[in-house]
């Protein structure tokens, strides 16, 4: 039993874990990658000159990446069938800007 604020365990399920999870890693992923790629050439990826650091990218990140997880949680919460849709677009998202990070950083 959790207090107040705990997550009910029916709906942060293996499935809620495994979406959220795989965002949060597509993030870091795209993250790293990104600042490797900057360190090589300075103007990867079309990141703005505001970040540049990697600081500046987690801290925006993160909590944007705490935001889209709550929203699948509440989604999935009122049984809404597209619960796993922020989080997989986010995702999605992240890992095409990752792949053309790696890809600018190689050439």
């Amino acid at each position: 039993m959790g207090g107040p604020l705990s997550p009910d365990r029916s709906v942060a399920d293996r499935n809620y874990w495994l979406v959220t999870g795989g965002m949060f890693g597509a993030s870091v992923a795209n993250a790293e990658l990104t600042v490797r790629c900057l360190e090589v050439q300075a103007s990867c990826n079309d990141v703005p000159s505001s970040l540049k650091s990697r600081a500046a990218i987690y801290g925006i990140g993160i909590p944007a990446d705490l935001g889209v997880a709550y929203l699948t949680y509440y989604m999935k919460k009122k049984h809404s069938r597209v619960w796993y849709v922020p989080a997989a677009l986010v995702a999605g998202a992240n890992m095409f800007f990752a792949v053309r990070a790696y890809r600018w950083m190689n050439d």
